[in-house]
């Protein structure tokens, strides 16, 4: 009877245990004037003689170990007096604040970084603000990546001045472009749209490489770049911005924002440039830049009714027209049909229309849902030599979003609905006349899941199912992990898949700037989409953050790792004949492997270094055999440099080195008209000096490209622009040498 008691003493004892929590959750709150409850965040809390804290986080909301024979609980807030509170019961618990009423004033001093990497997310988002951005002359969006390692920016041919980001070693359309969460540069509008979003208009730019979020569609195959503009509520009432540069190119950008009532703000955001000079700085008959002028208005608004319901929207108008080619060549003389002067025109129109609505609950700060809609239409009357292509997009997006907790915090979920719509016609005049036409309907459905312990783990497991009115059911599946061994260490792992269909024309229009014929090869039975499939491909990535500190100064290194393998592909292919450019569907390997590592470092108080070494191994199975990609330098080192004086001197320099790239196959052409098989690598080096006056004016005056590298023979066969060897595709290097700059910035 004895042993039958201490039996049943032990499984109650064992059972009390494993009933009992090993986690305190709580929420710490205050009480404002009106006498409403709101969190606080930044709190810390943590058990009277323990020394590691737990910091609440924006909803309030920590989650804390708890520590047998430990029921003191001291909280601390800055502003709100110290509390030490006696738990006994240790499931839930709310805390409220009381605000300290006479206190000395403190300053409190943080120097943000120009660019961040957070610690709390499950993915490796490096975040590029203002201060990044403001390291280069930045004039629009493609010129914005100057200064990040993670991106690089290449032309995409020697005479339309048109460049494309290359991200994992794939090119630009792999990209997701998004502003704001919102489907931003894609489709037909790939190849020029970097030039639609002026530098002075951006707030901050989200650079992530891989996977991304199910909720925000399914294209994502080497990474996201999200565009935040600057908001109404937050943008100064004038931001003026004007830039002239020694290559005839003028800006002036003007940011106009009000806040009328508390609830209603709105901006208009105005651009327009121009280039003007005819320049030739490597003397061979073609211009370096070309000549035209862009317009460019957006109109934003914001309302907030501060009861939980917020309205988003913006209207935008560009209009973009640029003429390049031999020196003398004037727009009359395409009208006229003088073919005699090798020319190009790219003359472009885009209207949007978004908007965004939101509602988050009364009495649960966790459950929201939101609507977001866009609308879009892009057209292209361009011409190169003898090839014309006329295109034209129009794009619908919409996107309901639904999330809310599972008992706790620790558990998040986003579930929603989608449909994307785009209507192209394109018409492509290069010896053969080709039409095509398509209607694609993509409707879906996405949820996903996210399993947080305490701060150092996060799941996150999304899947999404979509219906093509072409193609049938398509299914993506991705997953994100998040391990923090430490507080200053953070591990991420990612995998998943995407998928898009191509837009090959718009995609490969540098290639037009050749006398190529065009082929098509298709692989399905059917006219849509250029009878191919959709273009699908896994990616896996791993990479580590790791922030330190070396004699009294913070620093941080990343590591990243990612491979993308490609199940289905459309090749480009400009190997198999150097006078054609041919589509088919690979049959065979393609992927990608990408390996980075980036030091930034404050060796010395507002002197600040970031150094990074980054390797592509790009392969693809074309129809004569495996090669690399041409055009992607497999080594790359980086290096900038940036220190600011006590009297607001602001002094940048950045140094690319790039190493060879493989060159398409000439070995067709005549001798004295073949290229090399890799290019030569090279150096880049820029700089810049900005004096801020105060906080409202900066000047700054800068040089792009310091010691003057050109690319020589950029265009080939450059005398005979209507013979069959002509072609300007092949830029691995700068057209444009040295050149710089000045500008003005005024905040009021």
């Amino acid at each position: 009877m004895r042993r039958f008691g201490i039996i049943v003493w032990v499984l109650f004892c064992c059972m009390n245990a494993w009933s009992q929590p090993a986690t305190l959750k709580g929420v710490v709150v205050e009480s404002n004037a009106k006498g409403e409850i709101e969190p606080i965040a930044g709190a810390l809390v943590y058990w009277l003689g323990q020394t590691k804290p737990a910091v609440t986080d924006s909803l309030g909301v920590f989650y804390i170990p708890i520590v047998p024979n430990k029921n003191s609980l001291v909280v601390q807030a800055m502003g709100f007096k110290t509390d030490t509170i006696l738990v006994n019961n240790k499931n839930t618990l709310r805390v409220m604040m009381i605000s300290k009423r006479n206190f000395e004033d403190a300053i409190v001093s943080y120097e943000r970084k120009s660019t961040e990497v957070s610690f709390i997310d499950p993915w490796k988002v490096t975040i590029m603000n203002e201060k990044e951005l403001f390291k280069a002359a930045c004039c629009n969006l493609s010129e914005s990546f100057e200064t990040n390692p993670s991106v690089d920016v290449a032309f995409n041919d020697a005479l339309t001045g048109s460049k494309q980001i290359q991200m994992l070693g794939l090119a630009g359309q792999y990209t997701q472009m998004s502003i704001e969460q919102l489907p931003g540069i894609r489709g037909i509008a790939t190849h020029y749209g970097l030039n639609y979003i002026p530098g002075t208009w951006i707030n901050a730019i989200q650079v992530s490489k891989g996977m991304g979020s199910v909720v925000n569609g399914f294209e994502s195959i080497s990474g996201q770049i999200n565009i935040e503009l600057h908001k109404p509520t937050t943008a100064e009432k004038i931001y003026f911005n004007a830039y002239g540069s020694q290559g005839g190119r003028y800006e002036a950008n003007l940011v106009l924002a009000q806040q009328p009532t508390k609830r209603f703000s709105h901006a208009l955001f105005l651009h327009a440039s121009t280039y003007n000079l005819r320049m030739d700085q490597n003397k061979d008959g073609y211009l370096d830049n070309p000549i035209g002028e862009q317009v460019n208005a957006l109109y934003r608004l914001l309302y907030d009714t501060k009861t939980g319901f917020v309205l988003n929207a913006s209207l935008q108008y560009v209009k973009d027209k640029k003429l390049g080619g031999q020196t003398n060549f004037e727009e009359r003389f395409q009208r006229d049909s003088v073919k005699n002067v090798y020319g190009t025109m790219v003359d472009a129109e885009r209207l949007n229309a978004a908007l965004k609505l939101g509602y988050l609950f009364a009495g649960n700060k966790f459950r929201s849902i939101g609507l977001q809609l866009n609308a879009n239409q892009q057209t292209f009357h361009n011409f190169f030599g003898y090839n014309t292509y006329h295109g034209s997009q129009k794009s619908t997006y919409a996107n309901l979003i639904f999330q809310d907790i599972i008992g706790n915090s620790n558990h998040k979920y986003r579930v929603g609905l989608s449909n994307q719509t785009d209507h192209l016609t394109e018409h492509l005049l290069n010896q053969t006349h080709y039409h095509f036409n398509r209607n694609e309907i993509v409707s879906g459905a996405f949820a996903e899941y996210t399993y947080t312990y305490l701060t150092s783990f996060t799941a996150v497991l999304g899947s999404r199912i979509d219906y093509h009115n072409l193609f049938g059911w398509q299914y993506v599946p991705r997953l994100h992990l998040r391990y923090a061994p430490l507080a200053s260490t953070v591990i991420r792992a990612s995998a998943g898949k995407a998928w898009r269909t191509a837009n090959l024309i718009s995609e490969n229009m540098g290639s037009l700037i050749s006398n190529r014929t065009w082929i098509f090869r298709p692989a399905i039975n059917t006219a849509s989409a250029y009878g191919f499939a959709p273009e699908e491909a896994y990616n896996f990535g791993l990479n580590l953050s790791h922030e330190f500190k070396l004699n009294y100064r913070n620093g941080s290194i990343g590591l990243d790792y990612y491979y993308t393998l490609f199940t289905n592909q459309v090749v480009a292919d400009r190997d198999l004949n150097a006078q054609q450019m041919v589509f088919y569907a690979l049959n065979g390997q393609s992927d990608s492997r990408s390996f980075q590592v980036q030091l930034d470092y404050q060796p010395l108080r507002r002197f600040d270094l970031r150094f990074a070494y980054r390797w592509y191994d790009v392969i693809t199975q074309y129809e004569q055999a495996l090669r690399s990609v041409p055009m992607i330098a497999k080594h790359r080192w980086f290096l900038n440099l940036a220190y600011t004086t006590k009297t607001k001197w602001n002094f940048d320099i950045t140094s690319n080195w790039t190493g060879q790239k493989r060159l398409p196959i000439t070995s067709a052409n005549p001798t004295e008209l073949r290229l090399n098989d890799y290019s030569n690598t090279f150096w880049l080096w820029n700089a810049q000096v900005t004096k801020s006056f105060k906080k409202y004016l900066s000047v700054y005056v800068g040089v792009e490209n310091i010691f003057n590298f050109q690319q020589p023979n950029a265009i080939l066969d450059g005398p005979n622009p209507f013979g069959n060897y002509f072609d300007a595709s092949f830029i691995w290097g700068p057209i444009f040498g040295r050149m710089s700059y000045l500008g003005l910035r005024l905040k009021i």
